[in-house]
């Protein structure tokens, strides 16, 4: 399934409460290919996607919120309501 990123921006806090942000190794506007599921007993596989590192030349896949990507259908629609 391939999905582009709409953010970069990963919003938390650290251990004394502060929030923070965390810049992602993702590119906003990149297509990425995805497998959908991740199966483990920590990670609901509903709410994530298992993506290949960004920029990199060898396979290292990483686990990224399903709230960082759209369809390639929805970056479309976006897109052309920008220029409305």
């Amino acid at each position: 399934m391939k999905v582009v990123c709409i953010s970069n921006v990963e919003l938390s806090r650290d251990s004394s409460g502060k929030p923070r942000h965390n810049i992602l190794p993702l590119t906003i506007g990149k297509v990425y290919e995805t497998e959908e599921s991740v199966t483990t007993s920590v990670i609901p596989s509903t709410n994530y996607y298992l993506i290949d590192e960004d920029n990199n030349d060898y396979d290292n896949k990483l686990v990224y919120s399903k709230t960082h990507f759209v369809t390639q259908d929805v970056w479309r629609e976006m897109q052309l309501n920008k220029l409305l």
